[in-house]
This record gives structure tokens, C-alpha cells and sequence, in this order.
């Protein structure tokens, strides 16, 4: 059999491998139902130094109801309006931090107390409850459930705070950080605002109003000037909005279906939940606090009330996004049949399901309409053609340490087997070890030797950081495996004929002179596999490894 035939044989039974393992899967998914409360645990993944504390919500003696918006009973003229925080006025701050105050003077075992609100992100984010029907955990991250569950969190939330000032025409305010005029911890969660009760939280002191806030936030974005953070904001909301969210998969998250372990740290999750939503949490939470709280942890990111308008934020996106061309929400079932519970205003347990959440009037709320400059945010392209690396630049050897100083490698790739199975796309390994005694990060750009820690990531080069620390677990030395799928930035660079590629690694450490630390590259290849697919079900058609630098 000649070395042609052996390839379309080996295509053929990859191929028709992953078909049938897919085929497989579906006929047996089922929707991720409510969650069992009778199976509350202690939470998990609890920094080292933290005591781990109960946060399961108060039991009902009854089965819930299943509760489903009615779209007769909205009407234009009766639809809450959320508006930017930045531009509330003394009344309205008066307002929501009456109801704030309202709110904790409630019992203790009250579900609609602060407290017991606060909860409700810990259960549902530190995997107290198994699956109903399963020995697995319920999570809502790293998955498609987390528009969805955060949506149905705030429409409760909103509704109990309306309920306690009596008055249904109340809104939550969303803080609009893509927008240079919202690009500040917002005055009335400010610690120098008159309403200490918005502002009584474990944050970073470095970050008060007017800091700038950092979408994109690495290790050393302190150092900006207002004007490049500004524009580094712009880029990274162009990426998780347009650039790198152009399907339901890449923009809402991967599959969770019922029996599903959580997706593990670092995968599963769609564009916005990785920038700027996980950056904005780490970016307000006090590094210097167990597990960077209040915001910088799931178990405890809610005790801080702009929580609620970092995610009012976050939902309007998921507006947005649906505003332009091409995209929807997704149309799966086991996707519309997830189910919730919540407490309602009334202090009664509910059942809601994930597909009742797509339509925002509906639930009786909109978002006044603020310029989104990142919307225009064209990327430029920095190369002109394929790049070679050469030999007066630096190159990444396995095994060797990276520091300061940005290096490249030559990654070998087939562009036949892309060509022969469309279905699989390209994706790059990288494989490494790190120790230090902070955060790191890497930017990785692809076909861009150049670039250096003052490159704009507003570039076509630019794929993606990638960060080695768990800060709330605070583990110093490790391997990580991170896989960065392509394919898109191949095409619109022009390289999906190219048989290697050149990446390019730029190191991003903090910059006390105490930091000690380095990232080693142990490999770096390309893997073809389907797009948005589990890894651990995923069928590898073929993998790359490092190539000879060129």
C-alpha cells in the first residue's frame, strides 16, 4: 500500500471513528436537570488557606414549580430599564443602597437575604449540589449554561430588591467598562461615594475610582497609561464579541449535558466568560486576600454588591451579540431543557429552565442603549506574507527556561489533513512548566516574530494569553497543556497552506523586582480535533510535534 493510501485509510478511520463516537453521544445526551439540593456538600475548590463554609440554600419541604416568563403580561411600557452605573444619578444610588440595607437586615435563613443571595453564586460555582439523576457535580461554568444561569441569578435578585423598596419599576445598573466613559470602578460602588454599603467589600485599593479597568488584566497592566488601557479594552472586547465569537460554541461555551463532569480549569468556557468577564472579577478582588476576594473568587465574589453590575453588564453583551449578523442563541435541546432553582420574590423555590432565558423583554427588562466603540475595532494585519524565523531571533528550545524575553518556534502542522477532513480544525499545544512565585502570562501571536510586551494586541497576529497560576489555589509550580485552537486566525492570515507556522511566546510577569519565576516550554505541536468537543471524549486525528527551528 503506498504512503497516499495509507493516509486516506488512516483519514477514512479517524474519521468515521469521531462520526460514530458523535452519533453516540447525542442519542444518549440528556438536559442537565435541577439540581439535587438533598445532595449539598461542603464547596470544592476552596483556596488551601481558606476554611470551606456552608453555602447551600435553605431546603423547601416542597417540589418546586416550574416557573416560565409570560410574554402577555409584559408590555413595552412595564419593561424595567437597566442603565449604566457611571451615569446614576444621587437618587437612584439612594435607592439601590436602600434596598441593599433592606435586604441584609432580612433573617439570616431568609433565601432572599444578602447573605443567602451571595450563596447562591458559591453553590452553583463551587459544585455544592450533584446533578439531579447523577453522582456528578452541578457547575455553570466553562459551559454554555453560564449566560443563562447568571441571567435567571440577576432576574431573581433584581426582582427580591424591587420587592423590598416596593417598587417594580427598580433595575439594576450594569457598569459598562467597554466604553471609555464607564471605564472606572463606577462613583456609587466607590469607596469615596456616600453609600459604604455599596462599597463594603474586600477589593483592590489600587483599583478605586479612577483606575482604569482592565479588560485584558495581566500581571503588569498597572503600568498603562489611561489611553493604551483604553485601547487594549477596545481589543479585547472586539475578540470576545466579534473577532473570536462568530458561533454559538466559541461565544456561549462548550456542551454540558447531563452526567457531564465539569469542564476542567481552563476549558469549556465561551469567549465573554473569559475576557471581560473572569478578568473584571480578578481585576476589582483584593490580591492580597485568601483567594483574591471578595471578587476574585466564585465562593465569594457576590458579598461584593458591583458583583451584580459586573454581570448586568456581562448579560447585556449577550444582547448585543445577538444584534449581529449570523449569530443566535443556541438551539439544542439539552441545551434549552437545563433547568435552575431560585428563590423568587415572594421566598419560594422555583424551577426555571435555561431556554426561558433568551428573551430579556420577556423577563421584563432592558438596557438603555450606550455607544459600543469596540463594535469598530478593526484589527490590522502587522505581516505581509508567510514568515521564516531567522537566525538573529531568539528561538524557544524545549526544556529551556523562558524569562523576560520573547522567543519563537517553528510548529509543523499538515495542511492536507485540514483539507481532507473540513470537520477537524487546528489546534495548538503548548506544553509547560511553570514556577514562580506570582502570576504569569504569555501572549502567543502567530506569524509575528516582532512582537514584544508593548505590541497591540490589536492585531490579526495576536491569538490569546494564557495564564499560568490558578491564583485561588494558589499553586506555585506545575505543568500545563493548553490547547488554542487556530484555525480561524490560519485563514485570515493566510496560512492554511503553510506546512509550520511560526509562534511566537511573550512573557508577561508582574513587576516587583521580588518576582521570582520562569516557564519552561516542554512542546509545542498541533493537534487536529473537533471543534468545541470534550477533550476527554475527543479523538486526536493527528499530532505534530515540534519542528527543527527554520
Amino acid at each position: 500500500m503506498s504512503s497516499s493510501q495509507e493516509r486516506k485509510l488512516l483519514l477514512l478511520t479517524l474519521s468515521t471513528t469521531m462520526l460514530l463516537n458523535l452519533v453516540m453521544a447525542v442519542a444518549s445526551s440528556a438536559p442537565v436537570l435541577a439540581p439535587n439540593m438533598s445532595s449539598c456538600h461542603l464547596p470544592l475548590d476552596f483556596p488551601t488557606a481558606e476554611i470551606p463554609y456552608d453555602c447551600c440554600a435553605p431546603a423547601a419541604a416542597y417540589a418546586p414549580r416550574l416557573f416560565r416568563p409570560n410574554s402577555s403580561s409584559t408590555s413595552s411600557s412595564s419593561l424595567r430599564m437597566r442603565q449604566p452605573a457611571h451615569a446614576a444619578d444621587n437618587n437612584y444610588a439612594a435607592r439601590l443602597a436602600r434596598a441593599y440595607m433592606l435586604m441584609q437586615a432580612l433573617p439570616p435563613d431568609d433565601p432572599r437575604s444578602f447573605d443567602q443571595q451571595a450563596n447562591i453564586h458559591c453553590a452553583y460555582c463551587n459544585t455544592v449540589y450533584n446533578q439531579m439523576f447523577s453522582s456528578q457535580v452541578f457547575q455553570v461554568h466553562n459551559s454554555w449554561l453560564f449566560f443563562p444561569f447568571h441571567r435567571w441569578y440577576l432576574y431573581f435578585h433584581e426582582r427580591i430588591l424591587a420587592r423590598l423598596l416596593g417598587d417594580d419599576t427598580f433595575a439594576l445598573p450594569f457598569w459598562n467598562y467597554d466604553h471609555p466613559d464607564g471605564a472606572s470602578i463606577p462613583w456609587l460602588f466607590s469607596g469615596s461615594s456616600a453609600y459604604a454599603i455599596l462599597s463594603n467589600a474586600l477589593r483592590d485599593s489600587s483599583h478605586e475610582f479612577p483606575a482604569t479597568v482592565a479588560i485584558d488584566f495581566n500581571v503588569d497592566t498597572n503600568l498603562r497609561p489611561r489611553e493604551d488601557q483604553v485601547r487594549e479594552n477596545t481589543n479585547a472586547m472586539y475578540r470576545a464579541l466579534i473577532r473570536d465569537a462568530t458561533t454559538p460554541e466559541s461565544f456561549f461555551g462548550w456542551a454540558y449535558r447531563h452526567g457531564d463532569a465539569p469542564m476542567p480549569q481552563g476549558y469549556g468556557f465561551g469567549t465573554v466568560e473569559s475576557q471581560p468577564h473572569n478578568s473584571v472579577h480578578r481585576w476589582v478582588g483584593n490580591r492580597s486576600a485568601i483567594g483574591w476576594k471578595d471578587m476574585g473568587s466564585f465562593y465569594s465574589a457576590a458579598h461584593d454588591p458591583i458583583f451584580y453590575a459586573h454581570h448586568a453588564q456581562i448579560d447585556r453583551l449577550w444582547e448585543l451579540w445577538k444584534t449581529m449578523p449570523g449569530h443566535k442563541d443556541i438551539e439544542d435541546e439539552d441545551y434549552k431543557n437545563a433547568e435552575f432553582l431560585f428563590y423568587n420574590e415572594e421566598g419560594e423555590l422555583v424551577r426555571v429552565k435555561a431556554g426561558d432565558a433568551s428573551n430579556a423583554t420577556m423577563l421584563g427588562y432592558v438596557y438603555e442603549e450606550v455607544e459600543a466603540p469596540w463594535m469598530h475595532a478593526i484589527p490590522e494585519r502587522k505581516s505581509s506574507a508567510p514568515v521564516k524565523l531567522r537566525e538573529d531571533e531568539r528561538r524557544c528550545v524545549e526544556g529551556e527556561a523562558i524569562e523576560t524575553a520573547p522567543c519563537s518556534i517553528a510548529v509543523a502542522r499538515d495542511p492536507e489533513v485540514s483539507k481532507a477532513s473540513p470537520w477537524l480544525h487546528d489546534h495548538l499545544l503548548l506544553t509547560v512548566f511553570y514556577n514562580a512565585t506570582q502570576v504569569m502570562n504569555v501572549d502567543v501571536y502567530i506569524n509575528f516574530p516582532a512582537a514584544n510586551a508593548t505590541t497591540d494586541t490589536g492585531c490579526k497576529e495576536y491569538l490569546t494569553g494564557v495564564r499560568f497560576n490558578k491564583f485561588c489555589l494558589e499553586d506555585q509550580v506545575g505543568y500545563k497543556t493548553v490547547r488554542l485552537e487556530i484555525r480561524e486566525r490560519l485563514a485570515d492570515l493566510n496560512l492554511t497552506e503553510e506546512s509550520s507556522i511560526v509562534v511566537t511566546l511573550v512573557p508577561r510577569i508582574p513587576p516587583s523586582p521580588s518576582f521570582i519565576g520562569s516557564i519552561t516550554l516542554l512542546r509545542a505541536s498541533v493537534e487536529y480535533t473537533l471543534s468545541h468537543q470534550r477533550w476527554d471524549d475527543c479523538v486526536s486525528a493527528r499530532s505534530t510535534s515540534l519542528a527543527t527551528p527554520i
